[in-house]
């Protein structure tokens, strides 16, 4: 089984502030600025011929660029259990046109895209 996402590379300017973010949370271990992308639908776990079809289906689609803004942060999980930070992006006709064509028929429809930021090796002490 493979667990799969779709996501968007970011432009090193976006990496670059993402990063400039990254800290002061204890326990966190945080992403390579490299690795730093937008995700925009959570497949989930798949064999491996369902990943070759959504890779065949998803690797035609081709869209222009378009601005992104930053729009809060939070993780996913109970605060205590976190185990994932992340930074959201205001939503915009271009982003939506983006996410809706990547839209494989496995996709659970109620995700936000988002930036996952941080991976936590601890709980949250508070």
């Amino acid at each position: 089984m493979i667990r799969l996402f779709v996501a968007l590379t970011l432009p090193d300017s976006l990496r670059l502030r993402l990063s400039g973010m990254c800290g002061g949370v204890p326990g966190a271990r945080w992403v390579n600025p490299e690795n730093l992308h937008l995700t925009l639908r959570f497949i989930g776990e798949v064999d491996t011929g369902a990943a070759e079809d959504i890779d065949a289906a998803l690797g035609g689609i081709s869209a222009p660029a378009f601005d992104l803004s930053f729009s809060g942060t939070g993780y996913f999980g109970k605060a205590a259990m976190a185990r994932i930070l992340w930074a959201g992006v205001e939503s915009n006709p271009a982003l939506d046109c983006c996410r809706a064509r990547s839209n494989p028929p496995s996709c659970a429809p109620a995700f936000r895209p988002n930036s996952a930021d941080s991976r936590r090796t601890s709980r949250l002490r508070g």
